[in-house]
Parts: C-alpha cells; structure tokens; sequence
C-alpha cells in the first residue's frame, strides 16, 4: 500500500510538472531497447495541457507487413490507448444506454436519470474558445469536476436498486472517465479515486462489467504515465506490468483486453530492459489465454526471453543463395546480429562489434548475421562503403524479408541490433541489445573453449 501510495504521489508531482513545463515532458519517453533515439510511445499524448484522454485501445507492435520501417529517429514501442467500446451494452444484446438515456423525456431534478442527462450536457458543451492553455485546462477541470458530482450522486441512488444496474454501469462509466481526464492532468484525488473505485468494484461484484472497467481504467492510466515518465522513473513500467497482470487474473472473461494488456506490457517491458517482467507477462499469456491471437504474437519474445542456458536454433538462405546454420560454426563462440542498414543504434554499435571480431578472430570467434532490410541493392550499398566479412542470412523470397525473417519471427525480434552470444558448444550465453555487454562474456567462452579443447 506505500509503494502504492508513493508512486502514485510521484506521478501526480510528474504530471504537474509537464503540464507547467518545469520538466523535459517531451522528452520523457525512454530509449528503447538500445535504440538511441529519443522518441514517444507509440499512443503518448503530444501535449498533455491539450491533448484529449487517449481512446482506450491496444496498439500493438507490428508482427508482420512490409518489414522493419528502420528509420534513423524510429523507436519501436508497445503501448496503449483508448479503445472506443460501447460500454452503454453491457451485456451486447439490448439496447444501448446511451439510448436509453435518449429516451428520457421527463425528469425530475436530483434524480440519477436527471444527472445522467445532464452529464451528457455538459460533454456535448463546446469548451470556451481561447488559445490560453491555462483556461482550457480550468474549462475542463471544470466541467470534470461537475460530472465526478452528478456521477456520484447517480451511483448512491442506483447501487443498491435491482432494476437500474444498467443505469449504475453508465454512470460508472462515466465517473471513470472523467477521474481518468483529471488523473492525467495530475490530479491526486483523482489518481487515488481510480484505484479506490476499481477495488470497491470488485469487491461489489467481481464479475460486474464495472469492476472490468474499473480495472482497465487503472491500467490505462498506469500505461499513460509508464509513456510520459518511464524515464524518470521506471516503476511505472512495473506498475503498468502490475495491473495488466492483476486484470487478466481478476478478469478471465476478458478475452479481448486482458490479452491485449499482457501482450502491450511484455512488449513494452522487453523494451526497457525489464526482460523479468515481460517473461511473467508472456507466460501468464501463455496459461490463461493460450488461444488469443497476443500469445501466438509473443512465442517468439517467450522463447528469446528463455533462451539463455538452451541451444540456439538458427539457420536460412544467405544473401549469396547459400545456405548457412548455427552447426556450422560448433567448435567456435559465436555471435548472431540481427541488423538493417537503416538503423542507427545498428550503425552506431557497429564499430565495436568489428573491433570485437578483428581481436578475437584468431581465438575461435566467429559473427553470423540475420539481416531485416527488404532490398538487397541496400545491403551492397550500405556494404560498399562499410565491409562485413560476416555470412548473412537473407532470403531471395520477399515474404521472408524485413520483420518476416523467420529467424526474426522465431524470436520475436522487434528491434535491432538484437546481439546472441553462443558458446562453442551452441549453448546461448547471452542476449543483449547493447555490444558493450560483449567482451566479458566473450573472452570467457573463449577461455572456456580454450580449456575444453585442451583437455
């Protein structure tokens, strides 16, 4: 409850410091797996003074198309918006709340029809027009605040009432949305109250649709904060892996968005380094939902994440139409990079990898690549002017380039330069993004091959 209590007050502090510019909130967003180059989650609000909240979705990281769009300023993320549901249909086969609310005709003031109504005035209210972002941010506390009020009331009269649950679970709904608006302007009651709410949701009815809701809100915010301020610090990637978990757990029934939450964080996790908590996220995948199209999605990241200790299996077409395999080189350290000539964490590790190759050649070391461009003419170009005298694997088969490399498929390889270092006997060793965690564990297998060739 105090890490709780800290990290939420921590992301309030974070919040308010964005949004009067007393920070680097542009440039909050981390550097991802190795990649040097600042850029935003995918889905993280451009401006958090006049961004509206993000519509609460999962984008996922791409697992096929074209190939790797290997841009220099490019940084490869999972992350979370806003999907837009029809929460109004609970249950899918009646007509909406949001119908019902249209059939309204007369009411009578205080009661939760009445406030229903009038929160659904005040959302269609056309903010006041100005360019001062201080007033449009007071205009939409404002009108917040007056719906947190009227959602409220509405939930004292309809909580207990048999007949109105459906009433109850669009006025839920409509009391999340607004404490999640003021959580991400950094509110710290609201904050407080999307976690009080989720908790006493499930504890009214864990199987209510509210209390899924409720869940999902607190992650969704757990999300935003983890783009806007990973950097800063990093728990709020645990705290976005914590209720993403805790919702698949509370939630079984969630098939669509507990998957979609457990493969965002296992993404985004495996990005910043976190590899502990993307392979929790992944196996709970695995148990709980082996069917979802998300854990066909992270086998490979599951298997990459589980690699160490376990022999590597490698092998395709070269770039010259040979053929080449990880068996090929037993008896040698060996080190596999997943490359493309257009990425710049590549380009800027690559000096190095070679010095790494030109030093310990003569011990036994040898260097395999897997390249994701989709041209081959890149490949001569980019090696014209740069010589790797490694072997490459690159398929003449179009289907088979970029991020379809089934070497890059078969390990969920979503970024580069994604480095393996294998021992003489074929064991990985190590999996690492960064080329300077190389050459301790390089001159030890070389030592250890040294020894194991002697005796």
């Amino acid at each position: 409850m105090r890490h709780r209590h800290q990290i939420l007050s921590i992301a309030a502090g974070l919040l308010l410091i964005t949004q009067f510019g007393c920070g680097d909130g542009d440039s909050a967003a981390p550097q991802a797996a190795g990649n040097l180059t600042d850029g935003k989650l995918d889905g993280a609000p451009a401006d958090p003074q006049l961004q509206a909240v993000p519509k609460a979705s999962i984008t996922q990281v791409s697992q096929t198309g074209s190939g790797p769009a290997l841009t220099p300023n490019m940084v490869q993320t999972a992350s979370l918006e806003r999907e837009q549901r029809d929460l109004d249909d609970v249950d899918g086969d009646e007509p909406s709340l949001a119908d019902e609310e249209v059939k309204i005709q007369e009411l009578k003031e205080g009661t939760a029809e009445w406030n229903v109504r009038e929160i659904t005035r005040l959302k269609v209210q056309a903010i006041p027009k100005t360019e001062n972002v201080e007033e449009l941010r007071t205009a939409r506390s404002e009108r917040n605040k007056k719906i947190i009020q009227l959602a409220m009331e509405a939930v004292k009269q309809t909580h207990a009432d048999k007949e109105k649950q459906r009433l109850f679970a669009v006025c839920i709904n409509h009391l999340l949305e607004a404490h999640l608006q003021q959580a991400l302007q950094g509110d710290q009651e609201s904050i407080d109250a999307l976690y009080d709410h989720s908790e006493s949701l499930f504890k009214r009815d864990p199987k209510s649709q509210s209390a899924a809701d409720a869940g999902f809100t607190v992650a969704k915010f757990a999300n935003t904060s983890a783009q806007r301020f990973a950097k800063q610090d990093p728990r709020w990637i645990e705290e976005f892996v914590k209720q993403s978990r805790l919702f698949a757990s509370r939630f079984p029934q969630e098939t669509v968005r507990a998957p979609q939450l457990l493969q965002a964080a296992a993404e985004t996790s495996q990005l910043y380094g976190l590899n502990k908590q993307a392979l929790d996220c992944c196996l709970d995948l695995e148990s709980r939902f082996p069917r979802s199209n998300e854990t066909a999605q992270v086998l490979g990241l599951s298997r990459r994440l589980k690699l160490k200790g376990h022999p590597l299996q490698l092998a395709g077409e070269t770039i010259e139409g040979g053929f080449v395999s990880i068996d090929d080189y037993k008896g040698s350290v060996v080190l596999v990079v997943f490359w493309a000539t257009t990425a710049r964490p590549f380009i800027e590790q690559l000096p190095e990898i070679q010095a790494l190759s030109q030093k310990y050649r003569k011990y036994g070391f040898e260097i395999v690549g897997v390249n994701l461009d989709l041209e081959e003419p890149a490949i001569d170009a980019f090696q014209e002017k740069t010589p790797l005298d490694w072997r490459q694997i690159f398929y003449s088969s179009r289907d088979k380039r970029g991020w379809n490399n089934p070497a890059a498929v078969f390990y969920g390889v979503r970024t580069v330069p994604m480095l393996m270092l294998v021992d003489h006997t074929g064991v990985t060793e190590l999996v690492t993004s960064d080329a300077k965690d190389l050459e301790e564990p390089l001159r030890s297998l070389l030592r250890k091959k040294t020894a194991a060739n002697a005796k």
